[in-house]
């Protein structure tokens, strides 16, 4: 009798285990481009970008109230977040200046960009229906180690809070993000 009570359970948990949901991937994405080709001319750093440790985390977190973390259940980062800002900046700013090749940070001491942005992220948050992204970034001469610009970049924007609803609502935000750093790049060219 006890030998089919141990089987028993046995067997219950192994169907349990079964009927566990799939984890479901989601990715920041860039602003689609046209189809476009330019000749590069120069290179620009992007980085180091620094992230608040609460967005390093794989699952994607919805913040119930500006003090409570709730992390989704089956919803995770495809990649680490803050390689993902770094992507998505990387190819928004390609967009805008076409004749750029954006490096990301670290590169190679023999080979350290002329210009680079450096990024810090205090809040990329979804609270009430409203993602937000607090973040600061500077344009540094590597060169003279100058500051020629610096900006403290606030939004926010109306989203959903299904996974697939914050990882787009998180890119238009990074989209205007880059937009704004091209304005600085811009000036500076």
């Amino acid at each position: 009798m006890r030998v089919f009570i141990i089987l028993f359970l046995i067997s219950s948990l192994l169907v349990g285990c079964q009927q566990s949901p799939r984890k479901q991937y989601y990715l920041l994405n860039a602003t689609p481009t046209t189809n476009q080709t330019a000749e590069i001319t120069q290179t620009l750093g992007l980085g180091p970008i620094e992230v608040a440790d609460y967005l390093r985390n794989p699952q994607i977190i919805i913040n119930r109230n500006t003090n409570h973390l709730q992390i989704t259940d089956n919803a995770y980062w495809g990649e680490p977040l803050q390689k993902g800002i770094a992507r998505v900046l990387a190819v928004n700013l390609m967009n805008h200046q076409t004749n750029s090749l954006i490096e990301t940070f670290p590169w190679r001491n023999d080979s350290t960009p002329n210009l680079s942005l450096r990024l810090t992220i205090y809040d990329l948050q979804l609270i009430n229906g409203e993602a937000a992204i607090n973040a600061s970034w500077k344009l540094i001469d590597n060169k003279t180690k100058a500051v020629l610009s610096q900006q403290h970049f606030v939004r926010n924007k109306s989203s959903g809070d299904s996974a697939a609803e914050i990882a787009a609502t998180y890119s238009e935000l990074l989209a205007e993000l880059a937009g704004e750093m091209n304005q600085a790049l811009a000036a500076h060219n």
